[in-house]
């Protein structure tokens, strides 16, 4: 057994990963468990909080690893407090392998933690940096994967259609999927249910069960998903470990 801490940019990302740790587990005849850990539903209403990439800014800053320098530097009464209260700490505490933290990487060019994004570089790379100042650390720890989606977790759904597929027509062959920056408005023409927002048509995200049925795309389709995104081949080949 395999288990792993996730912190997603929503819930509709737990959806889709926790879809993806159930078919590699059927695939591998091993049990591989992720656990929600942020956002988390409200025990009352079941409604989850508005997340996003913002809100993994601040979780990474709230449980980094603190340094031994602010540790000292802290009131004796709370320096316990702030050395548990850590993801590290609650790999201990939940017995996890590990930690996996989301983020799309369509949103790259609001990021200038470490340094602005320049126009043509690679996105994930940009936001693999500044998630791993925001943790506090230099270089990544093992037990600490950034699952950085491109351009979104919705590329996968949309990579289970074929580059041939009329929704296509209009894209040079042969197909980038993680290139594709209209990938929702894709999603719609193909059939998926929307609802307007702001003057556009947005995919539809409440309630959040409705992407257990866009997992199923991916996991029926997960080899030519996972030949197609190297973000989501690279996600499997960790959690397979």
């Amino acid at each position: 057994m395999a288990k792993y801490l996730l912190v997603a940019e929503g819930p509709t990302d737990h959806v889709v990963i926790s879809e993806l740790a159930a078919k590699l587990s059927e695939l591998q005849g091993r049990l591989i468990e992720v656990a929600e850990l942020a956002p988390c539903a409200d025990a009352t209403s079941g409604s989850y909080p508005a997340f996003g990439w913002n809100a993994i800014e601040k979780w990474c800053k709230r449980y980094r690893v603190k340094t031994p320098e602010e540790l000292e530097a802290a009131p004796a009464a709370l320096r316990e407090t702030l050395r548990r209260n850590t993801w590290k700490g609650m790999l201990g505490i939940q017995g996890a392998d590990g930690i996996i933290i989301q983020m799309d990487n369509d949103i790259a060019h609001e990021i200038s933690t470490v340094s602005a994004f320049v126009p043509g570089a690679c996105r994930s790379t940009h936001c693999k940096t500044a998630m791993t100042s925001w943790l506090g650390e230099s270089v990544l720890p093992d037990d600490v994967y950034l699952a950085i989606s491109a351009v979104a977790t919705e590329t996968w759904i949309l990579a289970a259609y074929a580059p041939d597929h009329a929704i296509f027509a209009d894209l040079p062959k042969p197909i980038n999927y993680e290139q594709i920056e209209d990938c929702e408005e894709r999603l719609i023409g193909l059939g998926l249910k929307s609802k307007k927002k702001n003057g556009r048509r947005r995919l539809l995200k409440n309630p959040y069960t409705i992407y257990e049925s866009y997992a199923k795309i991916i996991v029926d389709n997960l080899a030519v998903v996972r030949e197609r995104c190297p973000a989501l081949e690279s996600l499997c080949s960790h959690l397979s470990r």
